[in-house]
């Protein structure tokens, strides 16, 4: 296995390693009784989480844990490149939400925790984009696309619209 490869939960296929639009399963609508649904698997033993790490960018933080970051080492995209993409697409959301995506503190809430008589963490995401998962998912998708682009694999003209459901999860 790669570092990291999407498998179905329903049936175990793969989506093809040159397909530019791996979002599905290719054996979904085949008219089974099966949820045909995309995870990801990671070979744990193959990452280098910087938890120590003090930057404040989680795609750039833990870009070890994603598999677009994956796909572009093997596909020979230097790790300095992959982070210049991340810092590149993170100033065109800050430009619209006046601060890209950051980590958010994850701390004891005080006054929360002395009237509860309990200690109560919170980890407080309002007003960050990272805080939306949508926001994140759709990030996700984006550097996927980009980096699909870069390898050859996709044609930047023919990228597929991206929605959002909002019935508290993402899709596309």
């Amino acid at each position: 296995m790669t570092v990291s490869r999407l498998v179905c939960a329903g049936c175990g296929a793969t989506p093809a390693a040159d397909d530019p639009f791996p979002f599905a399963c290719p054996n979904a609508g085949a008219g089974d009784d099966v949820d045909h649904v995309l995870r990801r698997e990671v070979d744990l033993d193959a990452v280098e989480l910087q938890t120590l790490d003090e930057e404040p960018n989680p795609f750039v933080r833990y870009r070890d844990l994603l598999h677009a970051y994956h796909v572009a080492r093997e596909g020979g995209i230097a790790d300095a490149d992959f982070v210049a993409l991340v810092r590149r697409l993170d100033e065109r959301v800050a430009d619209v939400d006046g601060h890209g995506f950051r980590i958010t503190p994850f701390a004891r809430a005080d006054t929360l925790s002395e009237r509860l008589g309990v200690d109560v963490w919170v980890k407080d995401e309002t007003g960050n984009v990272s805080g939306s998962h949508k926001a994140r998912h759709l990030f996700g998708v984006l550097l996927w696309l980009e980096v699909a682009e870069s390898l050859g694999l996709a044609d930047p003209s023919a990228r597929p619209d991206l929605a959002i459901a909002s019935c508290g999860n993402a899709a596309l």
